[in-house]
This record gives structure tokens, C-alpha cells and sequence, in this order.
């Protein structure tokens, strides 16, 4: 497995993604991979050129600090 994610998401409607399910398993082949063939495919009809490299992933930016706040703790004893 590579040592960085190198996949990408898309969002597709629930119903969606369902009947898609439903249809890779009766043909019995990967979500992912039916996509991948029909988006190629379609990608290659449209001519669009296929890319020397692929730009990376940017790094997700740093989320800012926060200052920490005291936690003040105290025991009652009845």
C-alpha cells in the first residue's frame, strides 16, 4: 500500500450510490473501478489529454492554537 493516499473523493447522492452498489455486485466488479473505466472512457470521447503528472494533495492547513484553558478541579467532602 502506498505510503500517501493518492485517491480522490466525490459525493454522489445516497439513492445514487446505492443503485450503484447494487448494479457493480450483480456484475461483480469494484464501485470504484466501474467508475474509473466509465469516467476514462468518457474523458478519452471528450479528448481530453492525459496529464504527465499528477499535482499532489496539498497539506491541510494547520489548524490555529488555541490558548488552553485552565481546568480548575475541586473536591467536596460531605
Amino acid at each position: 500500500m502506498a505510503k500517501r493516499q493518492t485517491r480522490r473523493s466525490i459525493s454522489v447522492k445516497g439513492i445514487t450510490y446505492q443503485r450503484l452498489k447494487n448494479f457493480c455486485e450483480t456484475q461483480g466488479m469494484s464501485v470504484s473501478g466501474y467508475l474509473e473505466d466509465i469516467i476514462a472512457a468518457r474523458l478519452d470521447e471528450a479528448q481530453v489529454p492525459v496529464p504527465e503528472r499528477v499535482d499532489p494533495r496539498p497539506e491541510p492547513a494547520a489548524k490555529p492554537q488555541r490558548e488552553r484553558e485552565e481546568i480548575i478541579s475541586q473536591h467536596f467532602t460531605f
